[in-house]
């Protein structure tokens, strides 16, 4: 079953180099952290898409739209930083999560949440802001190195 590689996933240093600094990781270190956060942000964007597409069809509202144009906007975002590493797009997809965090944020707000929950929603918020400057980095990192237009010319000849 797919849980047994789970355990090799999390501990193989070639994967999973979370702790590395960002000018440190190499080309396919790289990739399969941009990927792995690529999948989640991804997932998330396409449930909301998805429930944007289905809300557009029962009732006519603009927030539908926004949450759809965004959605698409991401995915396309995610698409890009994996192949091409770009940097504003990099800039989208780390935002991406703290988008979400902050519209859930507001909704507590409206509906006079508990301070627990005010609190989980802050820590969610300064987590995301963290790892999507990582993200931000690394791209940034690889766009300075120029690592990655020789990886893609190898293969393009391949």
């Amino acid at each position: 079953m797919w849980f047994s590689k789970v355990p090799g996933y999390i501990f193989d240093k070639q994967k999973t180099p979370y702790l590395t600094e960002a000018k440190q990781l190499s080309l396919a270190q790289s990739q399969y952290e941009l990927t792995a956060y690529g999948v989640f942000v991804g997932t998330i964007y396409g449930i909301i898409g998805l429930a944007a597409i289905l809300s557009i069809f029962e009732g006519n509202n603009w927030i539908y739209y926004i949450w759809l144009f965004a959605s698409v906007s991401v995915i396309y975002s995610i698409f890009s930083v994996i192949r091409n590493y770009e940097l504003f797009s990099s800039y989208v997809i780390s935002l991406a999560p703290s988008v979400i965090v902050l519209f859930c944020f507001y909704e507590a707000i409206i509906k006079n949440s508990s301070l627990l929950t005010m609190t989980i929603f802050v820590c969610l918020l300064l987590l995301s802001l963290k790892y999507g400057w990582r993200i931000s980095r690394i791209v940034a990192w690889q766009r300075y190195t120029g690592e990655f237009e020789n990886y893609n010319i190898k293969k393009e000849k391949a």
